[in-house]
């Protein structure tokens, strides 16, 4: 956990290095505002006891859930170079199965059914490090174009908190953790007039959690509860240039 934190936080800082204001008068900054819906792919959860046992919990059925969130940064703003630009973008959605959901559980012991819940809200903190645009119909008012298709990449930070949940975890616990992985958009944005434009986007977000536990059946042993997700965002939202 402390290397992952210090990844975590150096990341943080060299992004924060690279959002320093530019020059006056060379950058075109952005503040957007979203809102959308989640598909979550179905996904195993595996269970490693400190004991040497391994429990996997096969194919839990992820909810469709929603999203919504806030980013910033800058395009550059000269125009031979106002394809490129960077932002840091913050946003919430939930991964849970459906109560009551069966799932097959493989352990030492062999094959078996059982009843699972897994509910993860998850807060994602991601950092643009490629933003790229493609002006079009370009004119005098709208200088960086009316339609702006796009594209963005980057390591994002995922904070996730797992609270009592059914049938999995030990009683009366909670966990909470923090991973580096993805996340990538695809989108268009319209300018409808110079300052305030509208957007649609699909984005993609990969990363896996591991929660700690500490258990007391059969015997006092540390658990650790990793799960990969690849999540589908669709969103819209609005976009104010200044």
């Amino acid at each position: 956990m402390a290397n992952r934190m210090s990844i975590i936080v150096l990341s943080l800082v060299l992004w924060m290095g690279l959002l320093i204001s530019p020059k006056e008068g060379s950058a075109e900054w952005y503040a957007d505002a979203y809102a959308g819906a989640v598909f979550t792919s179905n996904t195993d959860l595996t269970v490693t006891s400190s004991l040497g046992t391994t429990t996997t919990y096969q194919g839990l059925d992820i909810h469709n859930s929603w999203t919504a969130g806030g980013r910033g940064g800058y395009w550059l703003d000269k125009q031979k170079m106002d394809w490129l630009g960077f932002g840091l973008d913050v946003f919430f959605f939930h991964v849970k199965t459906p109560p009551g959901q069966q799932v097959g559980v493989v352990s030492g012991g062999g094959t078996s059914t059982q009843f699972a819940h897994w509910s993860l809200p998850a807060w994602g903190i991601g950092f643009d490090v490629l933003r790229l645009r493609l002006p079009l119909l370009r004119d005098d008012q709208f200088t960086h174009g009316r339609v702006q298709p796009y594209l963005a990449a980057g390591p994002a930070v995922f904070i996730t908190y797992a609270g009592q949940n059914t049938f999995v975890q030990p009683t009366g616990q909670s966990s909470t953790d923090a991973s580096v992985g993805a996340k990538v958009d695809a989108g268009v944005t319209v300018m409808v007039t110079k300052r305030i434009g509208a957007f649609a986007q699909y984005r993609f977000t990969h990363f896996t959690t591991e929660l700690e536990y500490q258990n007391t059946t059969p015997a006092l042993a540390t658990e650790i509860f990793k799960t990969t997700y690849d999540t589908h965002h669709a969103i819209a939202g609005l976009s104010v240039r200044f």
